[in-house]
Formats: C-alpha cells, structure tokens, sequence
C-alpha cells in the first residue's frame, strides 16, 4: 500500500530499488510529490447503493447508466462523424468540442419534459413524469435519488430555486448562467481558451517561396 495516498499495488509494481520489507510506490503520487485532495464522500444513499448487497443496491448497479441519464440536467452534444460507426464494438468519432446542452427551462406547447425541465416544471408529479420515460427502472429508488439531489446537488437547487420565481410570476422571464470557477490554475483541466485547435506541420517535401 502506498503510504501517501494507501493506493494498493501488486507488489511487482514497486519502485526497484525498494525492498520486500520497506516497498514504495511512484505510479500513483510521484513518490509524494503529487498531492491529490481526497475524494468526497458520496450522500449516504447513494454510498449504500454503490456498496451493498441488497436487491435495490443490485438493481441500481444494474441500470445506472438509466438512472444516470434520467437524472441528467443536459444532455451530450457535438459533431460526431456517423460514417466512422462500424458493425462491432459500438463507437464513435468526435469533430471539435464536445457541449453539455441544456436548452429551454420549460418544454414547448405539446413537447415531452426532458432533462433540467422535469426539476422546474410540474414538480409535483416530477418522479412519475421521470418514471414514465423509463419504466423499466425502480420507481421507489428514482424517488430516492430524486430527494438525495435535492438536498446535496447545488445546480439542481438553482432549478428549483428558477421554478419557484416561475411559479410566482408565470410572466417573468427566467435564465441561467453557469460559470466555472477559474480562480486556480491546475493546468492540466483548464477551461477550454479557444474552440479552435491549430497544426503546425515540418517537412522538406515542399519549397518556401519567399516574396521580394
């Protein structure tokens, strides 16, 4: 175990001039020169669902990524090259950026509530109008982890904090901003600068022409 962060290792993965006695690790921490802050802890709900043995724990696990999607405040957008979809293994070939689309806060006349909308509009009946999309999920841990996000998830509270101004005055026109916080500087997970990625390419296979 690595004894700056307790990562376990097969013990053929040690530094080499280490010992069977006294092993250590750089795959993970550099040897201590990397300091990670520690992962936080999940809502205790959701902790037991990841970890426990019971049914609704292994129905969950079973149908995450449902969940996941039926939760999701937006949805996946960028241009993807449908050409590049083969027979097999299922993927994909991205063009550009990948976005997060949230769309409209409340659904067109006649339109399916989806994402962000099902926390702000009709509330009331928000878990059946999410069960209804998927039914073959557990309707008693969709209600569940609807409650879970009302009370830790932030963005979620902003919603609900959009739907009540909504519900006071259906007049007032609502919008929200997200804006990242760029007050460190991690280097390696900065926002984006630009959308556009430039080439340079060096070979002696052309002549440079100068101009007088």
């Amino acid at each position: 175990m690595c004894i700056h962060c307790g990562a376990k290792f097969w013990m053929q993965e040690k530094d080499h001039n280490s010992s069977q006695t006294s092993p250590t690790f750089a795959m993970c921490y550099a040897g201590g020169k990397v300091y990670l802050p520690p992962l936080l802890e999940p809502p205790p709900y959701l902790l037991n669902l990841y970890t426990s043995s019971g049914s609704d724990a292994k129905s969950f696990r079973k149908n995450i990524r449902g969940y996941n999607s039926l939760l999701a405040c937006t949805s996946f957008g960028a241009n993807v090259d449908e050409q590049f979809q083969r027979a097999g293994v299922s993927n994909f070939q991205i063009h550009g950026q990948v976005y997060h689309r949230i769309g409209s806060l409340l659904p067109d006349k006649g339109h399916t509530l989806v994402f962000a909308q099902l926390y702000i509009y009709d509330t009331m009946h928000e878990n059946e109008n999410r069960y209804n999309i998927m039914r073959e999920l557990n309707a008693n841990i969709l209600q569940h982890l609807t409650e879970m996000l009302d009370e830790y998830n932030p963005y979620i509270q902003n919603f609900h904090q959009a739907r009540d101004v909504i519900l006071a005055e259906e007049t007032t026109y609502i919008s929200m901003r997200i804006y990242s916080d760029q007050s460190q500087d991690p280097h390696h997970y900065n926002v984006p600068t630009a959308s556009d990625v430039a080439a340079i390419m060096i070979s002696d296979s052309y002549d440079i022409h100068l101009s007088n």
